[in-house]
């Protein structure tokens, strides 16, 4: 699995601690789930690491769900600003 993004993704990634776990998230409600991707700026907690794929980039630790399908199997991570947020869109997750 390749990893892919900007230095500016990268540099707040850092800033933020320099590890990520991804995985994805079902919302309770009255009208059924729809899946999300819940990102975690920690390691994913001990009880949950099994289930979970740790890769590397640069001085990066990334732990993603290993239930998660990317597109040409690229996990590519993007900041994007609104407003006053910051936010990071996985643009090649495939949900089903």
């Amino acid at each position: 699995m390749e990893i892919k993004m900007d230095d500016a993704t990268y540099a707040y990634l850092m800033k933020k601690g320099g590890k990520l776990s991804i995985d994805l998230m079902v919302p309770a409600g009255c009208c059924g789930g729809t899946m999300i991707p819940n990102i975690i700026f920690n390691e994913p907690p001990e009880k949950k690491a099994s289930k979970f794929r740790k890769l590397s980039y640069r001085d990066l630790e990334l732990f993603i769900d290993q239930v998660m399908d990317f597109k040409e199997d690229i996990v590519e991570l993007k900041l994007t600003k609104k407003m006053f947020m910051k936010d990071i869109e996985l643009p090649t997750l495939q949900l089903i």
